[in-house]
C-alpha cells in the first residue's frame, strides 16, 4: 500500500494543510490512490471513445488533449499497464508528444453517467502500432460539476485545420464565456521518479459563465469545494504551467491552450474569489483552435 509520503506531494500537502484538512487526508488517501488500477478502472477505460491527455511538448509547455477512438482502442494487459493503439485514433492532429521516459496524465470521463478516473504514469514504450504507460497512480472522482451529455461518434466534418492563437479573440472570449466544462493539465517535479510526482489531468465544470476574463485578460475559474485532494491545486502551488482544453460538441472544435496559472486564495483576495476559497487564475502563452478534428457530437441531457 502506498503511504502518505508517496500519495501527497508538497505542493498538495501544503494545499490541505491550509484549507485544514490535512490530518483527515492522511489516512484517506492510501486508501483511494493505488500504484495499479482495480478491475473496474482498468473496465473503464476500455470502454471509453474519448480520453483526455496531460502531455509536456518540447519546449516544456504543457497541453490538455484528447484522443478518441472506438471503444476498445485502449487496453489493460495488467493492473499496471495502459496500452493504447494508435492505429485506431481519429485526428492525429491533436494527438499530445507522448515519448518514452515521458510523463503522461489520463482522464478518462464517461458524461452520459457522469464517472470519470484518473490515471497518471509513464509512457514505457511506443512504437507506430501503440503506446504502453506504467500506472503511478490511479484513482476515482466524484460526479460533481460533470454537465450530462450524451457523447456518439461521427463522421469528421471536413478537413482538418489549425489556427494559432496568441490572444482572445471576440469569437474565442464568446466560447469560453458559454462554456461548461473544461480540462486542466498540471505537473509536479515531472523529472523527479518518484511515485507522487509527475502529470496530471482533471475536469472542471459548472453553469456556462462559470470561467471568466479579468480586466487584465487572465481567466479565472472557481475552484469548487470537491475531494480535497488538490492535485491541481498542489501541482500549481509548485509548478505555474498549465494545460486548458476546451471541446466545442455541436461544431467540432477543439481549443487548446497552454499557459500559467496561479492559485489566488480567498484570505490573499477575499473580493477576487468572492464566495469561492480559491480562484485559478491563467494567462495565455498560446494555443490551437482546431476545426474538424473533434469525431464526437454531445448533446446535453
Amino acid at each position: 500500500m502506498n503511504t502518505t509520503q508517496e500519495v501527497w506531494h508538497a505542493g498538495e500537502l501544503a494545499a490541505q494543510a491550509r484549507a485544514g484538512v490535512k490530518k483527515k487526508m492522511s489516512s484517506i488517501g492510501p486508501r483511494v490512490i493505488r500504484n495499479y488500477m482495480p478491475t473496474e478502472h482498468r473496465e473503464f477505460f476500455t470502454s471509453q471513445s474519448l480520453v483526455i491527455v496531460g502531455s509536456e511538448d518540447k519546449k516544456g509547455d504543457l497541453w490538455a488533449s484528447p484522443i478518441f477512438g472506438h471503444p476498445g482502442f485502449i487496453q489493460s494487459p495488467t493492473a499496471k499497464l495502459l496500452a493504447i493503439d494508435t492505429s485506431a485514433f481519429y485526428s492525429h492532429l491533436v494527438f499530445p508528444q507522448l515519448n518514452i521516459g515521458h510523463q503522461v496524465g489520463l482522464l478518462g470521463i464517461d458524461f452520459e453517467t457522469r464517472r470519470r478516473n484518473r490515471l497518471n504514469g509513464v509512457v514505457t514504450e511506443k512504437n507506430k502500432h501503440h503506446i504502453s504507460i506504467k500506472v503511478q497512480q490511479s484513482f476515482g472522482n466524484c460526479p460533481q460539476y460533470i454537465q450530462q451529455r450524451r457523447i456518439e461518434i461521427q463522421p469528421q466534418r471536413g478537413q482538418i485545420t489549425r489556427t494559432f492563437l496568441s490572444s482572445w479573440s471576440s469569437r474565442l472570449r464568446e466560447f469560453i464565456a458559454r462554456a461548461d466544462t473544461c480540462f486542466i493539465a498540471s505537473a509536479y517535479a515531472v523529472p523527479h521518479a518518484d511515485e507522487s510526482a509527475g502529470m496530471d489531468v482533471s475536469h472542471r465544470g459548472g453553469q456556462p459563465g462559470f470561467i471568466g476574463f479579468d480586466e487584465h485578460d487572465r481567466l479565472t475559474i472557481p475552484d469548487y469545494r470537491g475531494n480535497f485532494f488538490f492535485n491541481t491545486v498542489g501541482n500549481l502551488t509548485e509548478d505555474p504551467r498549465a494545460g486548458l482544453l476546451f471541446l466545442d460538441f455541436s461544431e467540432g472544435l477543439i481549443i487548446t491552450l497552454t499557459m500559467t496559472a496561479e492559485v489566488i486564495w480567498k484570505t490573499e483576495n477575499p473580493i477576487l474569489c468572492g464566495g469561492y476559497e480559491r480562484v485559478i487564475r491563467l494567462s495565455l502563452k498560446g494555443g490551437y483552435l482546431i476545426r474538424n478534428a473533434l469525431p464526437l457530437i454531445g448533446n446535453s441531457g
